[in-house]
């Protein structure tokens, strides 16, 4: 005789029973096999940095062209640009800096500002009201030195979420996000395919209109230009009208 079980019974038949548990079981060791596989097929995120919340000061000559940048003096370096260390500034939120740095291009200038940062590539979110500029310190700006013409495949992102802000800060999952970061006059930079060089790009040296892009991010596309060096850093001239998609 089959077991049968009244749902008022104090316990359920032996044999039932086993069967519930073996059913339970293989369900829940299912439930774990997807999530394991489903986890396996995500990119790893990458490792980037936003001290949020823990703010320092810091000191050096301000460059607000093409995008605004603080230079800071290695320790022991002579002789050359090398012997700055240059990082990429912004303003809280969606924001650049460039309001908050207005007459103070090539200053000495100090503030406090919390890092953001991915490899090699720094970046610093200003604290409004922390700036001191010393009006009697002050140089040229640093010289580009050109590399050549180069032509690279990859992607266009906001600087401030791709250093660490956001995770991941690339991909069309990031597209409206990095649109108003890009609007806001957050620093672009093109990311190659490989992921081996980060370029700051605009036309002529100069940043590009806030809104130039807007069409690009997030699509693998071709550019083209002179890339230059300043220090440790790269920038890409390019010209807006030759931009394309790669595919």
């Amino acid at each position: 005789m089959n077991e049968f079980y009244v749902g008022y019974a104090p316990t359920m038949p032996i044999g039932l029973r086993v069967f519930m548990r073996r059913i339970v079981l293989t369900l829940g060791l299912l439930a774990i096999a997807v999530a394991i596989l489903l986890l396996s097929g995500q990119m790893p995120f990458a490792k980037s940095t936003f001290e949020f919340g823990e703010s320092r000061y810091f000191e050096g000559i301000l460059e607000t062209g093409p995008y605004p940048s603080l230079l800071v003096q290695r320790p022991g370096a002579v002789g050359s640009s090398s012997k700055y260390s240059r990082y990429l500034l912004v303003s809280p939120g969606k924001h650049g800096a460039d309001m908050l740095l207005e007459g103070a291009d090539g200053k000495r200038v100090r503030f406090k500002g919390q890092l953001i940062y991915r490899a090699a590539q720094t970046m610093i979110e200003i604290e409004p009201g922390s700036i001191q500029t010393f009006a009697n310190e002050s140089t040229g700006p640093t010289q580009f030195h050109s590399l050549g013409q180069v032509s690279v495949t990859g992607e266009i992102v906001d600087s401030k979420c791709y250093l660490g802000v956001m995770n991941p800060g690339v991909g069309k999952v990031h597209r409206d996000c990095a649109s108003r970061c890009l609007s806001g006059g957050i620093p672009p930079i093109f990311v190659t395919t490989a992921g081996d060089q980060f370029l700051l790009v605009g036309p002529d040296d100069r940043p590009l209109q806030k809104d130039a892009l807007r069409e690009f991010i997030a699509e693998s596309i071709n550019l083209r230009g002179e890339l230059l060096d300043r220090g440790d850093s790269r920038f890409l001239k390019i010209h807006l009208a030759e931009l394309h998609r790669s595919n």
